[in-house]
């Protein structure tokens, strides 16, 4: 059986080469292609199979599944023909806010969201640092991290912190800060959650999740994101650290390390399929981020259903591999 994957990039990158393997493991041909790969007229895709340990280009009908990133549904037109001629594995969710404004109508996990400000005006965006005295503001479609600053009120001047760099601003530059960077349409505004290591530094737990082989959700790696000397984010692709959940939660939060722990396990069973029945759609990857206060409250920092594979490959290639056989077999059970 041959399952595609579906990628922007015109090449396989490292992963690829790995999930091959692991999926031939398991009896299934992995073809790699990138959108512009397909030809909507003939009903054909030119992938690329890896053979021998070298990838060679073939043209082959439309695999029957394509395990296709969010990032490619930028290509409509092309999206659009696959919907209508086999299965891909995922679909677009909304944006950041609203994901928010779904989980908090829902109420089942209302207890993790961050509040969130609505500003239409400058004097909305003010009124919120005013009233939160920390926020930040997020792209709402960001990625990895980027494009996320942080303001503080400091007397009557506005402190504001974008990765490594910060100024000290008053009223009037906070305005035109406003005006040219942060308009409504963009950008989120939210109150500044204080998840930091004990020596300072910011940090978030990276669940990264993906169906196994009976079509459950499963965790392919906990692990935790610290971004060093960064004045706000914990994105390692800016700088930074990783490290393991548990010697993590036992060094930073010694007293309530097992709470945590169960807390965000429990996370991980019953969050991936909210998200799938709030938007009604079957995904197959995911990344959930969590940040932790002080006290040991958790938040939910990001849903991210395209996350990448920088860690727990190994993982991440055995229960997609598993889950190919699984939803191929569903396939021919049905055909």
């Amino acid at each position: 059986m041959i399952v595609g994957f579906m990628r922007n990039n015109p090449k396989p990158f490292g992963f690829v080469r790995l999930l091959a393997k692991t999926s031939k493991y398991n009896d299934i041909d992995l073809v790699y292609f990138c959108p512009r790969d397909i030809d909507i007229k003939r009903k054909k895709v030119n992938g690329k199979f890896l053979i021998e340990n070298k990838w060679v280009s073939k043209e082959i009908d439309i695999p029957s599944f394509i395990d296709a990133s969010p990032y490619s549904f930028k290509y409509k037109k092309v999206i659009r023909f696959l919907k209508e001629n086999t299965i891909i594995s995922t679909d677009s969710i909304g944006s950041k806010d609203e994901t928010y404004v779904k989980l908090e109508e829902d109420g089942d996990f209302s207890h993790l969201l961050i509040p969130t400000g609505k500003h239409v005006h400058f004097n909305d965006f003010l009124d919120f640092i005013n009233k939160h005295d920390k926020v930040v503001v997020k792209p709402r479609d960001g990625l990895r991290g980027r494009g996320i600053s942080m303001i503080e009120k400091k007397w009557n001047k506005y402190k504001v912190s974008y990765q490594r760099d910060e100024q000290t601003v008053n009223k009037t530059e906070l305005e035109k800060l406003y005006n040219e960077s942060w308009g409504p349409e963009n950008f989120i505004l939210q109150k500044y959650v204080i998840s930091r290591t004990l020596a300072g530094e910011p940090f978030d737990c990276r669940i990264r999740l993906e169906k196994n082989g009976r079509g459950k959700w499963a965790v392919a790696i906990y692990l935790v994101r610290i971004g060093s000397n960064q004045k706000v984010v914990s994105n390692v692709a800016q700088g930074g650290s990783v490290t393991s959940l548990k010697p993590f939660l036992e060094a930073n939060f010694p007293d309530v390390e097992a709470q945590i722990r169960e807390s965000i396990k429990e996370i991980a069973k019953s969050l991936p399929y909210k998200i799938e029945s709030l938007y009604n759609v079957d995904l197959s990857s995911l990344g959930l981020d969590i940040g932790i206060d002080r006290s040991g409250k958790l938040y939910l920092f990001e849903v991210e259903n395209g996350p990448g594979f920088e860690f727990g490959e190994g993982r991440v290639a055995s229960l997609k591999s598993e889950y190919y056989k699984y939803i191929t077999n569903k396939i021919n059970t049905s055909s």
